[in-house]
């Protein structure tokens, strides 16, 4: 009633106390609103491979931009590592374009490089583990765009590369999985972001969140075990518009999680929904999941990945055969047998036999000397490469040294297990 309004206005006028927390009540409900308000996604996406036979890794990439920004993220809160060679490589049939799913025709056809070429923030040496650490960490020592989030934003970071026992590349670096665990509780601490979500394509990725706390509010997503091998989809000879590529297209967890976000409305398919989706959809290796389970199983994909439905509706309806399927490890062999065997002309076909005979020799000087390696430091032939013992800090020296002395190629990166194996076997020693 009227009378009992003003009975209420008339004791919280004669109350200082309740005209105070009224007051506050007030204010904080506004400074609610205002930080709701305020709240903004920003992303870091990450390609830390170059050369041709990594077409795949650039192409990912690229069509997570395009999802991304198509789904309504700003693209001034998206920054970009990507080498950028592979699109304007000679090899590449298509100059400055590039494909992460075969078409028939070219009508139908989804270039996903044209939306982020122009927005590309560290290229060729720029793209390194230093730079990578500085960029997330919002330290402008990066020397160009950094991570610019507060703590009531969402952070979406995604790496695609090659990976390791507790490493992930770069074409002359590696990022340490002591060093990311250090980077994100240093975001966490500074208050970069009220949740991040970090997907990480890359072979033995579950390597690099094994130590990832639940309480730091970040829900990794991994494309493989701790120790097996990620695969690349659309390999062997795929067509676009015609022409053969001669590459694989995308990697199989990219492409799984991006297709999906391609015809799907993310409003409506929680994190942990998406993750059992990609978990469901991937064949060659076993995706993971780490930290902020709970987080996940409640929140929509759309608060870090844009709305969804982005691709082009004739690229959405497109339908292909998925070709082959090829373990990481042996791209650069499987990609020049296959150049090979297509070759006609005979320079080209001498060319591609000689790097052929190369590349087979490289892996077997590798073959020997982690061999050699694993008997001189007496390991057992079952090895214990986690990264969750007490001796995890032996791995980033030890890593380190054998980069430098034995020297990481793409393929003899699968002995990177006999380094971690050794931390762990040796207890740190």
């Amino acid at each position: 009633s009227k009378a009992t309004v003003s009975v209420l206005n008339c004791t919280t006028a004669r109350d200082p106390v309740r005209r105070h927390t009224n007051m506050l009540g007030r204010l904080s409900l506004l400074a609610l609103c205002a930080s709701m308000a305020s709240a903004e996604n920003y992303a870091v996406l990450v390609c830390g491979s170059n050369e041709y036979y990594n077409y795949r890794h650039h192409a990912d990439v690229a069509h997570a931009y395009q999802v991304l920004t198509r789904g309504g993220v700003k693209a001034e809160n998206i920054i970009t590592m990507m080498y950028d060679d592979v699109p304007h490589s000679s090899e590449n049939p298509y100059p400055g374009q590039l494909f992460n799913k075969p078409a028939s025709t070219l009508a139908a056809a989804n270039d996903v490089y044209a939306s982020v070429k122009d927005h590309i923030d560290y290229k060729g040496k720029q793209v390194t583990a230093d730079t990578y650490l500085q960029v997330i960490t919002g330290n402008a020592s990066a020397g160009g765009k950094v991570l610019q989030s507060g703590p009531e934003d969402n952070v979406f970071l995604y790496f695609v590369d090659h990976g390791a026992p507790g490493i992930m590349f770069f074409p002359e670096s590696q990022v340490h999985e002591v060093d990311l665990m250090n980077a994100l509780h240093l975001m966490h601490d500074t208050r970069m972001y009220k949740n991040l979500v970090f997907f990480v394509d890359a072979c033995e990725s579950g390597s690099m969140f094994e130590n990832l706390p639940a309480d730091i509010n970040v829900f990794a997503v991994t494309a493989a075990t701790a120790t097996e091998s990620g695969y690349g989809k659309y390999c062997g000879s795929p067509k676009v518009g015609g022409k053969v590529i001669p590459a694989c297209l995308g990697e199989e967890f990219s492409c799984t999680w991006l297709e999906e976000a391609d015809v799907t409305d993310l409003s409506t398919v929680t994190l942990q929904a998406l993750y059992e989706i990609v978990q469901h959809g991937v064949e060659k290796s076993h995706p993971q999941e780490f930290g902020a389970l709970a987080y996940a199983n409640t929140t929509d994909a759309d608060a870090f990945l844009g709305h969804g439905k982005t691709a082009p509706a004739a690229a959405a309806a497109l339908t292909q055969d998925e070709g082959e399927k090829w373990n990481s490890r042996d791209m650069k062999l499987q990609m020049l047998r296959a150049q090979y065997m297509a070759a006609t002309d005979a320079g080209r076909r001498s060319e591609l036999a000689a790097a052929l005979i190369a590349e087979v020799e490289d892996r077997e000087a590798a073959d020997a000397k982690f061999a050699a390696l694993a008997k001189k430091l007496a390991l057992p032939e079952e090895l214990n490469t986690s990264t969750g013992t007490p001796y995890r800090h032996c791995l980033k020296p030890a890593h380190e040294a054998a980069r430098e002395h034995c020297g990481y190629s793409d393929y003899s990166l699968k002995y990177a297990s006999v380094v971690a194996g050794a931390c762990n076997h040796w207890k740190g020693d």
